[in-house]
Order: structure tokens, then sequence, then C-alpha cells
């Protein structure tokens, strides 16, 4: 056994954000070689804010990631108010908070039901997952509509929101807005701490390991959006200091940056955070933790969804103190003075702290931006957690053995490699007849009432959906037909399929050939063409399939797909968009 070679390589890796690959060489019992590739292109978001405002920065690294936009827009913020020299109304900070807590909310569900309980229980997706564990399925749907909401109350959106502005916000809800989420998040409370009590219990590797916990540390509270940098080695700096002991550098196989502190590995992200900040814990959420038997501080990756629970009790705790006695403001934001000047911001993302620095010139213009996020500071840690974690594994296993072990490390972390535009990847069969393809027309029955749901984004070319949508409903003289539009929904569409008569979800889909026709599905047709999860939340088919293991209904449901090809960086619609309005109006009976 000893004399073994073993070449192991992951071309994709699933269950994660974005696109990167593992290769990982044995020889003689002992690893070789092992590199965790990052190979997108570049992305030059810093490079796109030189020369804007300070005022389009918040929204611009929205788009940064899906999933955490809100950790993007917070530190990018911070770094702006610093050289306005703006102190921002207790109000403005608590909300802040609050969108903070969404997104812990939302991104930790997510994570730890969609992405690494499968791997502790040992399913391949959640929807396997959810034919035995179908209520804590729901549970986690339940915490992350919550926290997509909570985002969406004070943010706009719950993707890329667009109400942060220099010295506050642009608009501040309303009371009754508040009043509703907060019984909301009242009822949640005992689903949380069961969360967390239904981590603790989950088959946990014991693989302890030396390693650096690296987060931000606040007297106050449990640092989320502010405080200093700390770690359990006894580093504590302000935040730009960052650059005397963080070192970034390249590395040859990864197109991302890898982040070092004095040189060495360190990890970021919940289990760090919680490892530093225990004593900033309130006591329900302490007395909760012992309750599980597990100590930390811990050594232990892989208690890394305990902490991430943990965390959604903590952010669902916290938001309803900050939203208990909430006052709607006169003004959402304070008159501010532009100045230039260097400032740096660095915030809690959901997987560890995100570091920003700008630089402003007096008119308010970006002349230098630099973005580090916990990716890239994670890299070089996960790859020597793959190393130890595989040695105590035992290298003598099995290939395939060898191979999910260490996708399971690597999705512990949830690395976010990137986010792109969503559009669907559809296989098309031609050759299947089909009773509701594109070669048969469908007509609604306009004595039926129907329900449209257009999906996509505000953002061209994601927009085409929507746009439709907007236009179909101008031109029709049918009342029956109910218009949704779905800011990327992914698991959240599950709350709207359950409408009266019809429901038509209508997305662009990206298709290998020019084709000339509307692509129509039922959804149990659609689903059997694209059996798959996309890259960290979960698509529409497989919304579709949950929505069939979680008992839905799915019979009054079609699929209606707008057809696009990829041209090197660019997407364009197949069908001119009069011709889709045009076919469209022939299946709602609007011509």
């Amino acid at each position: 056994m000893n004399n073994r070679h073993i070449d192991i390589n992951v071309p994709v890796l699933a269950r994660v954000e974005g696109e990167g690959a593992l290769d990982l060489r044995i020889d003689n019992g002992a690893i070789t070689d092992l590199k965790l590739r990052i190979y997108e292109p570049p992305r030059y978001f810093e490079k796109f804010l030189e020369g804007r405002s300070y005022a389009d920065v918040a929204d611009t690294v929205a788009r940064i990631c899906g999933i955490c936009p809100v950790a993007y827009q917070m530190s990018a913020i911070n770094a702006i108010e610093s050289i306005f020299k703006i102190e921002l109304t207790p109000w403005a900070r608590d909300m802040r908070r609050l969108m903070y807590c969404g997104e812990w909310l939302q991104s930790h569900s997510l994570h730890i039901h969609m992405l690494a309980a499968p791997d502790f229980l040992g399913y391949n997706s959640v929807i396997e997952m959810s034919q035995e564990f179908g209520d804590e399925v729901r549970r986690g749907l339940k915490l992350q509509g919550l926290g997509n909401d909570l985002i969406r109350l004070i943010g706009g959106r719950s993707v890329h929101p667009v109400n942060v502005r220099a010295g506050g916000f642009f608009h501040a809800p309303e009371e009754a807005k508040v009043s509703e989420i907060v019984g909301r998040l009242k009822s949640a409370q005992q689903d949380a701490a069961d969360l967390v009590r239904w981590t603790a219990t989950l088959d946990l590797a014991e693989d302890e390991q030396d390693f650096t916990s690296v987060s931000l540390h606040h007297a106050d509270e449990y640092a989320m959006n502010r405080g200093r940098l700390v770690s359990d080695q006894g580093l504590d700096i302000a935040i730009d200091a960052f650059d005397d002991h963080f070192r970034e550098l390249h590395m040859p196989q990864s197109t991302a940056l890898h982040c070092l502190l004095h040189d060495q590995a360190y990890l970021v992200g919940p289990l760090a955070r919680l490892n530093n900040n225990l004593d900033s814990l309130p006591e329900d959420t302490r007395a909760l933790l012992d309750s599980t038997g597990i100590a930390f501080p811990s050594r232990n990756m892989f208690h890394s969804i305990v902490a991430r629970a943990l965390e959604i009790h903590y952010a669902l705790n916290e938001a309803i103190r900050l939203l208990q006695n909430y006052q709607r403001p006169e003004r959402a934001f304070q008159d501010i003075q532009i100045k230039g000047g260097v400032g740096y911001g660095c915030t809690e993302a959901p997987r560890g702290f995100l570091w920003h620095r700008y630089e402003l010139n007096s008119n308010g213009e970006v002349v230098s931006a630099r973005i580090v996020p916990p990716t890239s500071q994670n890299q070089a840690r996960i790859e020597q957690d793959i190393g130890n974690a595989l040695n105590h594994f035992g290298l003598d296993k099995e290939d395939s053995a060898l191979q999910l072990h260490a996708e399971k490390v690597i999705r512990n972390y949830d690395p976010c490699i990137s986010c792109a535009t969503h559009f669907l990847k559809m296989k098309i069969d031609r050759t299947t007849p089909d009773t509701a393809s594109t070669d048969e027309p469908v007509r609604h029955d306009a004595s039926l009432p129907a329900t449209l749901i257009a999906i996509g984004s505000p953002y061209s070319p994601d927009d085409i959906a929507w746009t439709l949508a907007d236009k179909l409903q101008q031109n029709s003289a049918d009342k029956n037909i109910k218009l949704i539009k779905l800011d990327r929904p992914g698991t959240d569409i599950l709350n709207y399929l359950k409408q009266p008569g019809t429901v038509y979800l209508l997305d662009a889909v990206l298709v290998d050939s020019p084709i000339q026709q509307l692509i129509i599905r039922r959804a149990d047709q659609f689903i059997a063409d694209n059996n798959t999860i996309s890259s960290h939340d979960i698509g529409l088919a497989g919304a579709l399939q949950l929505a069939a293991q979680l008992g839905h209904d799915l019979d009054n449901i079609m699929v209606i797909g707008i057809p696009a090809i990829r041209s090197g960086n660019n997407i364009s619609l197949t069908i001119p968009v009069e011709v889709l309005l045009e076919r469209l109006g022939e299946i709602f009976k609007t011509q």
C-alpha cells in the first residue's frame, strides 16, 4: 500500500460558489502535491471603481456577490464615511447592524441546509436529503426567507440592496412593516435554537488542528460591522494597520490572491469569530452553546457548522432587539461634506472579515480601491486543512472516499469563489416528442386564473423576463393574470408556487444554438431536463424538485424559457423582443 501512487483531480467542485478545482497527488503513503485552484478570470471590480463618484461605490461593490452584498456595502460605506468624518446616528447604526443580521441569517441557513448538511448526512444534495429530513429542510428555508426579508425591509431588495448611502439610508421602513417582521422573528426563535442542537448531533469527525483564528472584536457587542482585528495568538490592531501584518501574494495555481498573516495561513469565518468572541455572546445564546456539549474555543474545523447555527440564533435575537422599540426617524440620513482622503472599512461577512481601502480625491471620486475578501484569506488555510484532514482520515482509503472527504473539507468553509449573473443552463432534447414543447402552441384558458412569475433582475441582460412581463401586462385585457417579479429567488420561489389556476415561470435560459422558439415545459419535464443544483444557491430546476419532495403539487406549473446564447463574455437573445411579445401574447391571448 505504501507504494501506491494516487492522482486525484476534481475539475469542478460541487456545491461551492464559482469555479474551482482540486489537484491531489499521493506517493508512497504521503501527500506530495495539493493545490486548490481558482481559475476564474479576474473580475476587475477595483479598477471599475476608479474615477467613479463615492455615491456609486456601495451599489457597485454589492454586485460582487449575490450572497453577501450587505458585507460589501457595509465595508465600503464604512470606509467612505471614515473619510467624510461621519458619525452615524444610533438609528442608522442599528439599521446597518440589522441588515447584517439578515445576511447572516440567509447565508448561514443556505450553507447549512443546502451545502453542508448533505455532506454530514451522506447525501449528494439537499433534494435527496429532504426525503428523510423534510422538516429540517423546511425549517432552513423558513430561516433563510426571514433573512432575505430582513435585508429587503431596510435595503429595498434582498439581492444587491439599493437603500444604503453615506450618512445612513435613502428611506426608513414603516413601523407597520417592522411590527409584522418582529412577529415572524419571534415565532422562529425556537427554530433557531433547535437548529443549533440539531447541528451538534451530526456526525462531525474528530479532527483537531492547529490554526490561528482571526476576526473583528468589539468591546460592546458581538463583532459584526465594526471593531479591531484580533487573533487568538495575540494580534490586536486597528483595521488601518492591516498591511503592517497581512500580505497578499499571487500563487501560480490561482487567479485569486492568497493572504497570509505574518507569512502564515490563518482562519476567518464563523468558527474564528466564535473562538475570539465567546465573551460577547448574550447569556441565553452562550447557555445554548454550552448545552450542545461541544467545547469552544474549538480546534475542529467541522465545528464550523455549529458556529454558523449559533450565529443564526444570535442574529435572529439581535434583530428582535434592534426592532423591538423601533421608531421611524424623520430623516433616514444626515447631510455630508465631501472630502478627499484615505479610508478603511472592515466588517464580518458570513465567511469571514472583509477589508476595504479607498482613496478619494477632493471631488469624492475614487482614486484607488482595494478589496480583500474572506475566501482569498482562507485559501491557504483550506489547503492546509485538506492535507491534515486527509492524513487523519487515512491515505490508504479508496480514491473515491479520499476525493469525497477532500470536497467535504472545502465545502465546510463555504468558499465564495465568485457570483455570476443569473441564467439557467438547460438541456434540450430535440428528438423526444413533448405534449407541451417548442413545437406545439400553448394557450392559456382566459376563463381560469393564472399567475405569471417573471424571474430575473433589474440589470441587463437578466432583465428580459421582467421587461416582457411588464409589457405583457400593459397589453393584456385579461385581468385574471397576476404578475409577480422575483429577483433571483432561489428557494424563495417555493413561497410563490401555491397560486390559484396555472402558474407560469418565465425566465431566460442559455441554449447551445440560436433556436427561434420559446421553450415551454411542464414542471416535471423541466426537472427531468435540468437535474442539477447551481453553485451556491439552488437553481429553478432544483427548487422545483425540492418543492416536489416537500409535498408541493406541481401539476399546475409551467416553465416558459426565453432562449439566449453566450458568445464570449456576451449574452444575447435569439429571438427579437417584439417577436417574443407576440408569442407570449398568443399564449395569454393579448393580441
